[in-house]
């Protein structure tokens, strides 16, 4: 959870000059370039010196990424029909470290959608906007490290699967927002409160929520030990909006998210677990939902293709009863679109999942395959589609096995700043979807990814 990095000094040796680009683009360190003279061509934008002794620096950056997907049909071919949807995304940033500590950091995008049906969604298009600006306040005192951040910002959870980044569409999620973090050692904790931020399609008009808050802590503790580490965390969040969609409330919500979270990394094996409690209400109905989820991955040694056999898994709780005064259905707040896998067909909530799949490296290839086995936990609640909307309503009747949902992936990074990717899902409903139905869906994925 560190969010400040240590500067390097002024005698850093050319091997060194390395800068990793990063899915958060803002926790990319580049004071080692700024602290040499050893930068040569492009990479000096990575780390331009500022000052007459180079102890202030501004990295410069950005990226472009080109996504077709084909959706056919969409929502099970019960709603909406097929398309190829086109899109394209820019960002462009620069941030600026000062000798004293303060940074700010301002990132812009663009984006545009053509083909998809029966719209583009609002965070698939925009003109020019922007998609982070913020500034950080540093202060060390001993062993203690706080960082103050205030302004537009993606908010890093560190794999926590009830927010994320929604970088399955063309504009990432962000936040208006004020966060302070602490570091001691092998603790760490976080607090954060704000408002998502809205898409709106014109240049510099995306604004704040005003109908929805989102805040939150967590607290963190690694241990360190002889091959892994194990990773402790305990979270809340706190969201409330002015309207929530579910089979048996409609209403304004108040949802409280109290969980855990533990990673373990060993020789040959990593795993996660994380669980969660929520309470609050939707309308005048009481809210009472919990989930789970896990993934356990292995990886033996000495085998060709460096192979990892993982089975991944989650509940999320549904609403056992009609017209009683309590939601039980369990709300995953700010998820990818692809949630189970790359296509944007199921939403978790009333589901219970189990995904057993294989995934491999050749050189600089990256494959995937497997199958993912979704079930309606509760006859009396809906099946629910992205982003959250009841797509097949539970009458209190009929089996529980939704969907599966088979894949194969490949990524190609020639180098870090190009990545190339292919996906293939097929959706095969199952006897709830049958039943209301459904048929089977195939989503195809091709993109390019350029990073500087």
């Amino acid at each position: 959870m560190a969010l400040i990095g240590a500067l390097a000094g002024p005698n850093v040796q050319a091997a060194s000059l390395d800068c990793p680009l990063r899915p958060f683009r803002w926790q990319e360190d580049c004071g080692a370039i700024a602290h040499s003279e050893a930068a040569l061509g492009w990479r000096r934008l990575r780390g331009i010196p500022l000052g007459s002794e180079r102890s202030s620096w501004l990295t410069l950056g950005g990226e472009y990424r080109f996504r077709v997907e084909t959706l056919e049909p969409p929502s099970f071919g019960l709603r909406g029909e097929t398309y190829t949807a086109r899109d394209h995304r820019w960002f462009v940033h620069a941030d600026l470290h000062a000798a004293a500590g303060p940074r700010l950091f301002v990132q812009l995008s663009a984006a545009a959608d053509d083909g998809r049906k029966p719209a583009a969604r609002p965070f698939d298009h925009s003109a020019l906007d922007i998609a982070q600006a913020f500034a950080d306040l540093p202060l060390t005192s001993g062993d203690n490290q706080f960082l103050f951040r205030l302004g537009r910002q993606e908010l890093d959870l560190h794999g926590n699967r009830l927010v994320s980044t929604r970088d399955a569409a063309n504009l990432r999620r962000a936040f208006d927002m004020a966060l302070a973090s602490f570091t001691r050692g092998r603790l760490s904790a976080l607090a954060f409160a704000g408002r998502p931020v809205r898409n709106d399609a014109s240049a510099f008009d995306d604004a704040a929520a005003e109908n929805e808050r989102f805040a939150g802590a967590s607290f963190d503790l690694a241990s360190p030990r002889v091959g892994g580490t194990d990773t402790f965390t305990l979270l809340y969040f706190d969201r409330t909006r002015a309207l929530a969609v579910y089979q048996d409330a409609i209403g304004s919500e108040r949802r409280h998210t109290l969980g855990m979270r533990v990673v373990r990394t060993a020789a040959g094996w990593d795993g996660a677990l994380q669980a969660a409690y929520q309470s609050g209400h939707v309308a005048t109905q009481r809210v009472r939902a919990h989930g789970l989820a896990g993934d356990v991955g292995w990886r033996p040694a000495g085998w060709a293709l460096r192979p990892r056999f993982g089975v991944s898994f989650g509940y999320a709780s549904g609403d056992r009863a009609a017209g009683d005064d309590a939601v039980g259905t369990f709300d995953v707040l700010y998820p990818n679109l692809g949630y189970f896998t790359d296509a944007p067909v199921f939403y978790p909530g009333n589901t219970a999942d189990f995904q057993p799949n294989i995934s491999a490296g050749l050189n600089a290839v990256t494959l995937q395959i497997g199958c993912d086995f979704i079930y309606r936990v509760e006859a009396t609640d809906a099946v629910y589609e992205p982003p959250g909307v009841p797509l097949v309503r539970g009458n209190g009747a009929g089996k529980h096995a939704a969907a599966t949902l088979c894949f194969g992936k490949a990524v190609w990074r020639p180098t870090p700043a190009v990545e190339l990717t292919a996906a293939y899902v097929h959706a095969r409903p199952e006897d709830v979807l049958r039943t209301g139905g459904g048929s089977s869906t195939d989503y195809w994925l091709a993109q390019l990814a350029l990073r500087l």
